[in-house]
């Protein structure tokens, strides 16, 4: 992701962005301020989940650095991940996705090598292409929605994960359409569960 400008708020001037016409906000709800004035910015290079990238409603997260760790919940103004924005976050190994998430971008998280595990609450309605590629320590899925989301054949959700010991938790009384719906059925072990509540707590 590229940006050929970034101005801050306080100069009056609106973000002239690429990818994105609106002004982005950091994840500490500031605008980046004037020390923060490069021209002709290459791939951002910014560390830590304090600097995570909204559109100006909070509605859209944009870009999470590549630089950062850990475990990072996202906010439930949230209702769609943008595209690659959480690529090659190869140190985040927890991601809380909130209630109000509707949408997934392609390549929202390829390549986060340390992602164990993720829960897709029902919310979400649509989801890209190769979200989860190259997320080699996935093992485990959760899907809230009783019904899959459809994606194409060669749609690639899950290249290179191991979802032949992967295990993908769906609710009670929806196994059967899990295993017929493309992508998802790639997984070889799919578990009911009557609950997802738990799943929600993220220490």
């Amino acid at each position: 992701m590229k940006f050929s400008r970034l101005i801050s708020k306080s100069t009056g001037d609106i973000s002239n962005l690429s990818f994105n016409q609106e002004l982005l906000i950091r994840n500490d709800g500031t605008t980046p301020g004037p020390s923060h004035l490069v021209a002709d910015l290459g791939p951002l290079e910014i560390s830590g989940f304090e600097t995570v990238l909204f559109n100006k409603q909070l509605t859209n997260l944009v870009h999470c650095p590549v630089t950062a760790r850990g475990k990072y919940i996202i906010p439930d103004t949230v209702e769609t991940i943008g595209i690659e924005a959480f690529a090659k976050c190869k140190g985040v190994t927890s991601i809380g996705i909130p209630l109000s998430l509707t949408s997934i971008g392609c390549l929202a998280f390829e390549s986060c090598i340390s992602l164990t595990s993720i829960l897709i609450p029902d919310s979400v309605v649509e989801m890209g292409y190769k979200i989860f590629s190259n997320c080699t320590a996935l093992k485990t899925v959760y899907v809230q929605a009783k019904y899959p989301v459809q994606f194409d054949k060669d749609s690639d959700i899950f290249y290179n994960v191991d979802t032949d010991n992967g295990i993908l938790y769906v609710p009670q009384g929806s196994k059967k359409d899990y295993q017929h719906a493309a992508q998802w059925n790639n997984f070889k072990n799919i578990i009911e569960t009557r609950s997802f509540h738990h799943l929600f707590s993220f220490n």
